[in-house]
């Protein structure tokens, strides 16, 4: 016989307790899962899938420091990066509602695909903006097994007003989730980290002979402020080595105890290679910028790396090699590493050159 949990939430800005419905029996509970999944407006589950419906304001105390430090052309967006939040988030509270006896596997964060940019209003005015998560999941019975893999859902974003109804250009991004078997990841890690290593190794040694650029972090995000303007809690990378496409970076999380940290925790671990590209466009003399298209797979060993508040001031590197895909598009794979371990890889990261006049079309920056 299947299981069926069914819920319907408020739509309204507050919090208040709710009932959600499991097997004919209800309870009261509150339906706030993160700040990035504030609400959620309703679930069913079966005993192999999942559908769910998650909204979050941009207004919210907790959210609204990671909208307003992260700009693009001057002005704010929603970034990628707290898409895959809400979608992680939504992974694991489905998987501990089916699988409440198993550990949650591996996330696999695949397919990011931004379709319109979703500019922020500062500061938020009425009942705020408010972003959708519809969330839709089949996980096979088979994964009921903690060393099992597979299951997959997937997730549409859209900007919505606060009472639920569409805005005019409602459907934002999407993305899939996956999940994998973590011990897998870390065996074909162990395959490549020693390369990649060496691959550090060596261009510390060019710099230090004057064949590589060495930047500190004042500098490299001055580099990025041609396109993107980042806040203190987000200039992750202290120190930068690069040789064209090729870069590793020191990272250090500057966030304070007390942030919402996992949306700008995983910037972090990515700067790198929105600056490379960015970088190597500078020295060109492009009137051009590379814009974030999204990647294929973001796998992050231990989510609680993200979200830990003794994470802030450890010390991590970074490496990327970008390279061209297609025309005017670069692409890579960034592998972040702690305590000499990969934590963190983004594969098939993507940046695609536009035009600034372009830019200036499709975000406007403000008029002052």
């Amino acid at each position: 016989m299947s299981k069926h949990v069914h819920f319907s939430g408020p739509t309204t800005t507050t919090h208040q307790p709710t009932t959600i419905h499991l097997l004919g029996q209800s309870q009261p509970t509150t339906r706030r899962l993160s700040p990035a999944c504030q609400q959620i407006v309703s679930e069913t589950f079966t005993d192999t899938t999942a559908n769910l419906t998650i909204r979050s304001c941009l207004a919210d105390s907790a959210l609204y420091p990671i909208i307003t430090g992260h700009k693009c052309n001057h002005v704010p967006l929603v970034p990628s990066s707290l898409h895959a939040d809400m979608a992680m988030t939504a992974a694991e509270y489905i998987w501990t509602v089916l699988h409440p006896k198993t550990e949650v596997p591996g996330i696999d964060v695949q397919h990011m695909e931004v379709l319109k940019p979703f500019i922020a209003q500062l500061p938020q005015e009425g009942e705020g903006q408010w972003i959708e998560m519809v969330v839709s999941g089949d996980l096979p019975v088979a994964t009921m097994s903690a060393e099992a893999v597979g299951g997959t859902i997937t997730c549409t974003f859209h900007s919505v007003h606060a009472d639920g109804s569409a805005d005019k250009m409602a459907h934002r991004a999407s993305c899939t989730v996956r999940y994998e078997d973590k011990a897998s990841w870390k065996k074909e890690w162990s395959r490549y980290t020693h390369m990649v290593q060496n691959s550090i190794s060596m261009l510390r040694d060019r710099a230090t002979n004057g064949g590589a650029h060495i930047m500190q972090s004042g500098l490299a995000y001055k580099v990025f402020e041609s396109f993107v303007t980042y806040d203190q809690q987000y200039r992750g990378m202290n120190e930068v080595v690069f040789d064209g496409l090729e870069g590793t970076a020191t990272i250090t999380f500057k966030t304070k105890p007390g942030d919402y940290t996992t949306s700008i925790h995983m910037d972090n671990s990515c700067h790198l290679s929105g600056f490379l590209c960015n970088a190597l466009d500078a020295e060109d003399g492009q009137d051009s910028v590379y814009v974030s298209e999204g990647w294929e797979g973001m796998k992050c060993f231990d989510l609680d790396f993200l979200r830990k508040p003794q994470m802030v001031g450890t010390k991590m590197v970074s490496y990327v090699r970008m390279q061209a895909q297609g025309k005017d598009v670069l692409c890579g794979d960034v592998y972040t590493f702690l305590d000499g371990e990969v934590a963190i890889v983004w594969e098939g990261i993507k940046f695609k050159r536009v035009p600034r006049r372009v830019v200036n079309i499709f975000l406007p920056p403000p008029k002052h």
